[in-house]
């Protein structure tokens, strides 16, 4: 986040309206976000599976020892989560980003399979970058987003991993062989 900060004050002399990555157990979109925390006019926007969404439909509870916002029933016990990115497949967060949610100084949305696998593929048409199921739910958000603000606002987009990995289910989920 502090690299990705710098290079976009050099090249572009602003910083982003918004900074957006993927949240499952937390730790891409910390990262990105972690240059811009002090930034309050930069809005952070954590993008959850709609299936795994422990930030938009969770409760407190503890979950590998952390304390944090987790999917659960009404006894606390740990409930499914569902993804078709294994990596967003958890039915908890990092508990920095349920003390971002908390504090107001994140937001966090939920983007469902069908929306990632069209981030997955403008992403791969417009720029031949293949990215990660994980990513492309941050991907997927872009057009709702693209709603709330300018023509020239600047939106630094979080990408990690690589794509090829996920071709298969890709393929399975579009019905391609």
């Amino acid at each position: 986040g502090r690299e990705a900060r710098e290079q976009l004050l050099e090249a572009e002399g602003a910083l982003p309206e918004a900074v957006v990555a993927c949240v499952g157990g937390g730790s891409n979109a910390i990262g990105m976000f972690a240059g811009f925390i002090d930034d309050p006019g930069v809005r952070l926007i954590g993008v959850e599976a709609a299936g795994a969404a422990s930030l938009g439909g969770g409760r407190t509870g503890v979950l590998h020892g952390s304390r944090s916002s987790i999917l659960a029933d009404d006894d606390g016990q740990i409930a499914d989560a569902h993804s078709i990115s294994a990596g967003l497949d958890y039915p908890g967060v990092g508990p920095e980003h349920a003390w971002l949610k908390e504090h107001e100084r994140a937001e966090y949305v939920a983007v469902t399979d069908v929306q990632a696998l069209a981030g997955f593929q403008l992403l791969s048409r417009s720029d031949g970058i293949i990215p990660a199921l994980e990513p492309a739910h941050a991907i997927g958000y872009l057009p709702t987003l693209a709603r709330e603000l300018g023509p020239d606002d600047i939106v630094l987009l979080g990408l990690s991993g690589r794509g090829d990995k996920d071709m298969g289910t890709v393929a399975a989920a579009l019905g391609v062989t």
